[in-house]
Formats: C-alpha cells, sequence, structure tokens
C-alpha cells in the first residue's frame, strides 16, 4: 500500500478498518506530543502487530520517514 509520497495521515485516510484506524489515531497523537515516550509508541505498535501485522509492516516505514 505504500507509494511514493504516501503519509501516515493519508493512509489513516484510507483505512476501512475503524479499530485499526483507531489505533492508528492513537499512534499518530502519541507521536506528535511534544514529550511522547518510547513505552506509549511500543504500546501501541505491539497491539497494532497483534491485531494485523501487515498494516504494521506497511506503517512502519511511514513512522521512520
Amino acid at each position: 500500500m505504500e507509494e511514493n509520497g504516501e503519509t501516515l495521515d493519508l493512509y489513516i485516510r484510507k483505512m476501512e478498518d475503524q479499530e485499526l484506524k483507531g489505533l492508528l489515531l492513537k499512534l499518530k497523537n502519541e507521536l506528535r506530543k511534544q514529550d511522547a515516550s518510547w513505552d506509549g509508541v511500543r504500546t501501541i505498535l505491539g497491539t497494532l502487530y497483534r491485531k494485523n501485522s501487515g498494516v504494521f509492516s506497511e506503517v512502519a516505514p511511514l513512522i521512520i520517514k
């Protein structure tokens, strides 16, 4: 699903599964916090991986861009 210029925001907008979309929004909000903690991000990423490892694999490169 990764395309040229794809961002986390665009990926979230395209997501149709509401449960996964909620997790991705939670992740985005955590990453944008001034005092974002690795523990919070790690917890959300772990949950995302358990729910859908394919989505996790698509999102990971978007996070590290």
